[in-house]
C-alpha cells in the first residue's frame, strides 16, 4: 500500500489501529502498550508516508532506539509479526482527592461504585502512600476476565479490536465486538476541569486549594452485569437507569444481584 500525507508525522486513525493490532497492541520488543509509530522502509527522512507496510508500532524508548539504527530493516519486519497474548501496563494518575464518574453518577472516598452477583466490578482503593487507584473486574459474558485492573495495573487480553493507551495522553480505550466491550478512562486534573465539575468537587468537600482528579468512565461492559455507561446515565441490565447519583464515604455505591 502507498500510502503519502502532506499534514504530519502522525498516522491516520486506521492505520495507526492496524499497527497497533499487528503487534498485539504492545511494543513487540518490551510489551509496553505506549506505542508510537515508525516509518522504516523507507524512514521518514528519505519520503513522507504512512505506508503500513514500511511502519511499525514501538514503544517511545524503542522507537528512539530504532531512529537511531539500532534495528534492521528485517529485524523490523519479524518484529511485526506478534504472537503477543496479553497486554499490561500501569495508569500514573493518581491523587489523594478522586471523584469517579461512572455515568454521571459520582463516587467520593467509596469502596466500590457497581457490584454485580457478588463481584466488585468498578471499585477504588487507597495505595501504600494514600492515593486513591481505580479497580476493574470486566468479563465476557461466559464470565471469562478480559480486562482485570488493580490499584491502576491493568492486564488485558490482545486478541481484541482496539487498546489505546497513547503515551502522554490521559486515556485508555479498550473495544471488542465479540466481547460486547467498549471501554473509555479518561483522567481529567482539575486544571482541565469544567466549571460544573469544579463545583461538584466543592460540592464533595474537596478543599478549592488541593489537587483534586476526575476518572470518567463511558461506553459498554457486558458482565457480570449489562453496564452501559453515557454522559447522563448509568444502564443496569437495559431495565435499571441510575443518574445524578452522589457517593461520599461510603462502602458500596450501586449492588446488584
Amino acid at each position: 500500500m502507498n500510502v503519502t500525507s502532506s499534514t504530519g508525522r502522525t498516522p491516520p486513525r486506521q492505520i495507526r489501529l492496524a499497527l497497533r493490532k499487528e503487534v498485539g497492541f504492545g511494543c513487540p520488543v518490551c510489551g509496553s502498550p505506549h506505542l508510537e509509530y515508525h516509518h522504516f522502509d523507507p524512514p521518514w527522512a528519505e519520503r513522507h508516508h504512512h505506508a503500513p507496510e514500511g511502519m511499525i508500532a514501538l514503544c517511545a524508548r524503542h522507537h528512539d532506539e530504532a531512529d537511531g539504527g539500532a534495528f534492521t530493516k528485517n529485524q523490523l519486519r519479524g518484529l511485526k509479526r506478534s504472537g503477543r497474548t496479553h497486554v499490561q501496563s500501569k495508569v500514573n494518575w493518581r491523587r489523594r482527592h478522586t471523584i469517579f464518574d461512572c455515568g454521571g453518577n459520582y463516587a467520593y472516598q467509596c469502596g466500590a461504585m457497581l457490584t454485580a452477583r457478588g463481584i466488585d466490578m468498578i471499585y477504588f482503593e487507597k495505595d501504600d502512600e494514600g492515593y486513591d487507584t481505580l479497580s476493574l473486574n470486566i468479563y465476557d459474558v461466559c464470565l471469562n476476565p478480559v480486562v482485570v485492573m488493580r490499584q491502576n495495573d491493568w492486564i488485558t487480553r490482545s486478541d481484541l479490536d482496539e487498546i489505546e493507551a497513547a503515551p502522554r495522553t490521559p486515556k485508555l480505550i479498550i473495544r471488542s465486538k465479540i466481547h460486547r466491550i467498549d471501554l473509555r478512562i479518561e483522567f481529567i486534573d482539575r486544571e482541565k476541569m469544567s466549571a460544573a465539575e469544579l463545583e461538584l468537587s466543592s460540592g464533595m468537600g474537596i478543599p478549592e486549594d488541593e489537587n483534586v482528579l476526575l476518572v470518567r468512565l463511558r461506553g459498554e461492559i457486558p458482565a457480570p452485569c449489562h453496564a452501559r455507561f453515557t454522559d447522563r446515565e448509568l444502564v443496569v441490565n437495559e431495565r435499571m437507569n441510575f443518574t445524578g447519583n452522589r457517593m461520599i464515604n461510603c462502602g458500596k455505591g450501586i449492588v446488584i444481584g
